[in-house]
C-alpha cells in the first residue's frame, strides 16, 4: 500500500500475526465479537541494548 504524508510518498510493510479465537467475547455498539489471540506469543527484546545519549544502560 502506498501512502503519502506532507508530499512524501512511502510504502508500508504488511506484517501479519496469525490469530485464533479466544473464549472471551466483547460487545461494541450493540454487536458481540469473539476476541482473538495470537497463536504464538512474540518475545520482545526490550531492555537490551538501550542507549541514552550514547551511554548504555539496563532497565
Amino acid at each position: 500500500m502506498k501512502l503519502s504524508f506532507l508530499g512524501q510518498v512511502y510504502s508500508t510493510a504488511n506484517n501479519s500475526v496469525e490469530t485464533i479465537p479466544s473464549e472471551y467475547t466483547a460487545r461494541f455498539l450493540g454487536r458481540t465479537y469473539t476476541l482473538r489471540r495470537p497463536v504464538q506469543t512474540v518475545n520482545s527484546t526490550c531492555g537490551i541494548g538501550k542507549k541514552y545519549r550514547g551511554v548504555a544502560y539496563g532497565a
